[in-house]
């Protein structure tokens, strides 16, 4: 029985090769939706919306056999920075290795190939997930 669980977890990795854009952001409708955000002066708020938008606009991952491929935001300058790296999956865990960073971001992965989607939900250094997904759709 520990066996056939485990197994459900497991994400076949060649799953994810191609280009995902980006389908639903849960992390800024979190944001926008907060007491905090409501009580952000109208400039503030109008900022966030509008780098929220940035981003939803512009946010991929392209993965291939042993690279990905993917789009980050500098709010300041508004603008897309592109980046690069390496990848793969450990069970349900998806580590991204940013060629500018000593450490890997990592996500819990829920990958739906028969709506050719995945969502993604951060994993912080202190292993604490988000509870805000990302969905990515296949383009």
């Amino acid at each position: 029985m520990k066996l056939v669980i485990l197994f459900l977890f497991l994400i076949d990795p060649s799953q994810l090769i191609g280009r995902w854009i980006l389908k639903f952001d849960g992390i800024t409708l979190s944001v926008i939706s907060s007491n905090a955000f409501q009580s952000t002066p109208k400039e503030q708020q109008d900022k966030i919306l509008e780098m929220g938008e940035f981003f939803f606009e512009n946010a991929y991952y392209e993965f291939t056999k042993d690279t990905v491929y993917w789009t980050d935001i500098n709010p300041r300058e508004k603008k897309v920075v592109l980046k690069k790296g390496k990848w793969i999956v450990s069970g349900d865990t998806l580590k991204v290795f940013d060629y500018e960073k000593i450490k890997p971001y990592n996500y819990l992965l829920k990958v739906n190939s028969s709506s050719n989607e995945f969502e993604m939900l951060i994993i912080f250094p202190n292993n604490s997930i988000a509870r805000n997904k990302l969905v990515y759709s296949k383009k």
